[in-house]
């Protein structure tokens, strides 16, 4: 099992930002490889490898790729992301990597049977925690150990039906608050439909239950992405009003509420294409998102893909560029360090 590291420099007018991504690749022996990857050259460069272990002498029967990654910043070179399974055979485990030190480290299996919606390092209170759902319709969100990577706290477990369900990238965490704000969305015939919901974490410990916001998004359905700016406590998100050959919409949400402004075209979704998967990655820095845009073609199922780097502030599109075939990218995680 092989999960590749590429490192991706993207080059503005503006700035310059190294980004990454993890990509699973089917191999054998347990190791991961990393790759540097110029976007004006098109081109991968081998950098290193790392190993991890696991253990099942079944390994065949696991496609392992990481889930969403967690990152320390402040120019550390640490990140934190789960192991989990894109097969039926489902595993669960956290490990550390450091860039510099070429070092990592890894948990036990967490879970038998789950899979990670999102994962927080939080720099005020140094811990790392995240949710992840088991059976389906269980969502626990715990706290891990930096070192063991071991969970050592439940702040809470919610039931899917009562509060739907995570999807996609729609979750942020606001440290200096203390609170995670997502839109979570839920099968109600004949659609599917969005919500709102707010946990406290300060309610941790005091409560079992720490949502105190929970509320219906009519009309809404579900969001593509979201990427929020601590600084005005502004969502940026993307949106196709439900419908997956829609044009791709960038609008603010308001974190406190869910009310969404200044609606504008972001990408406008060709005949004949559907939105597989998009991801975006916000750089605090420059002020810039970064997004990768997938598109299928409904009838011969060929694949398009996309950048465009976007200003949170002002929605400027700064470069939009048709990039070569990402495999397996609805499986990429990509993160800024």
């Amino acid at each position: 099992m092989l999960i590749t590291f590429i490192f991706i420099v993207c080059t503005t007018t503006v700035s310059a930002s190294t980004y990454y991504a993890i990509a699973p690749f089917n191999t054998n022996p347990l190791y991961g490889s990393v790759y540097t990857y110029e976007s004006t050259l098109m081109k991968f460069q081998f950098y290193m490898n790392f190993s991890f272990h696991i253990d099942d002498k079944d390994i065949d029967l696991y496609y392992f790729e990481s889930g969403p990654v967690a990152t320390i910043g402040q120019n550390s070179s640490v990140f934190y992301m789960p192991m989990q399974c894109g097969t039926a055979f489902e595993r669960l485990f956290l490990l550390s990597f450091d860039l510099k030190t070429k070092t990592y480290q890894q948990s036990q299996w967490i879970s038998h049977d789950g899979f990670f919606h999102y994962l927080f390092y939080d720099p005020r209170r140094q811990r790392l925690f995240g949710l992840y759902s088991v059976s389906t319709f269980t969502l626990i969100i715990e706290e891990y150990d930096l070192h063991t990577l071991e969970a050592i706290k439940q702040y809470t477990k919610q039931d899917g039906e009562q509060y739907a369900f995570s999807y996609a990238n729609c979750y942020i965490f606001d440290y200096e608050e203390n609170w995670i704000v997502e839109v979570r969305t839920r099968f109600e015939n004949p659609s599917v439909q969005a919500y709102y919901i707010k946990m406290d974490l300060n309610l941790v410990g005091k409560k079992d239950d720490i949502v105190v916001d929970f509320h219906l998004m009519p009309e809404v359905h579900n969001l593509c992405s979201m990427t929020y700016d601590m600084k005005t406590k502004n969502v940026f998100a993307t949106w196709q009003h439900g419908s997956i050959d829609r044009d791709l919409i960038m609008l603010y949400m308001n974190p406190y509420t869910g009310e969404f402004r200044n609606e504008t075209l972001l990408f406008s979704t060709p005949k004949g294409l559907v939105v597989q998967d998009i991801q975006a990655v916000y750089n605090e820095t420059t002020r810039q998102i970064l997004f990768f845009i997938h598109h299928e073609n409904d009838s011969t199922f060929s694949d398009t893909y996309w950048t465009l780097l976007v200003e949170f502030d002002t929605m400027k599109i700064l470069e939009k560029k048709q990039v070569k075939n990402i495999h397996d990218f609805d499986r990429w995680e990509l993160f800024l360090l």
